[in-house]
């Protein structure tokens, strides 16, 4: 019986499978750290994508997903035309209501009222990364001129008072969740995303103003806008409230 014969492949052709193989995983491994890398600065650069607002433009028609506490006339609504008061029964015809139409969407939260009051408009924010506050914001003041004495008036259970002083101002606040609603101490009031101040315009049209809310990362902060009059209609508002991370 003859011995098989054996074919012989030309020099380090026979090689050449096992080195195709090592090529392969070595890239494997690579791109496997390469993965593994960006997952890690993922996590660490806080990219998860930011909550959404439960109706942060009122593009539900209505104030579902805040809250709203109001002391003497008027208070916080929900319009579509800014030449139609949302509530005919609660606004002062001299001068009539006529504010922007919403900046964006079909609506926005408007103050309106027929006699002096405070208005306070709120929602809790879970800082839960390293988010920017946006919101557009917009007024017309047909009292005296805009005023801002650090005081909403005095507060003895539901009964306010506007105090012996005039006071027109629109302010948007971020506070301590726990503070009462009217508080203007200095350990509750976190920070200011927007102020009114003295011998500012008596009209401001849709105006974009933002809040790096990082250093609170991790904490729960309230966003309360305020608006008060005792001098005449100061119809305020505000519209596209959002979270966007923050770009550094």
């Amino acid at each position: 019986m003859s011995a098989p014969s054996i074919t012989t492949a030309p020099s380090g052709r026979a090689v050449e499978p096992v080195k195709r193989n090592r090529r392969r995983w070595r890239l494997l491994i690579a791109a496997l750290a390469a993965s593994a890398i960006a997952i890690a600065l993922f996590i660490a650069l806080g990219s998860e994508d930011p909550p959404v607002l439960e109706n942060g433009g009122f593009e539900t028609g209505d104030l579902t997903g805040w809250t709203v506490e109001s002391f003497g006339a008027g208070d916080w609504f929900v319009y579509q035309d800014g030449t139609t008061p949302p509530d005919p029964s609660t606004t002062d015809p001299d001068p009539a209501f006529n504010v922007p139409d919403p900046p964006e969407g079909q609506y926005a939260a408007v103050t309106d009222m027929d006699f002096k009051g405070v208005h306070f408009l709120y929602r809790d924010i879970e800082v839960t990364g390293p988010w920017v506050l946006h919101a557009t914001v917009f007024y017309e003041n047909h009292g005296k001129d805009i005023l801002d004495p650090l005081n909403f008036g005095t507060f003895i259970g539901e009964v306010w008072s506007g105090g012996g002083y005039s006071n027109q101002q629109f302010r948007i606040d971020l506070i301590h969740p726990e503070a009462v609603i009217h508080s203007l101490e200095a350990d509750d009031v976190l920070a200011t995303v927007f102020w009114t101040r003295a011998g500012d315009a008596p009209a401001l049209g849709p105006t974009p103003v933002t809040m790096d809310l990082s250093p609170w990362e991790g904490q729960t902060v309230r966003l309360r806008a305020t608006q008060i009059d005792n001098a005449g209609p100061l119809r305020a508002g505000i519209d596209d409230v959002r979270l966007e991370h923050r770009s550094d």
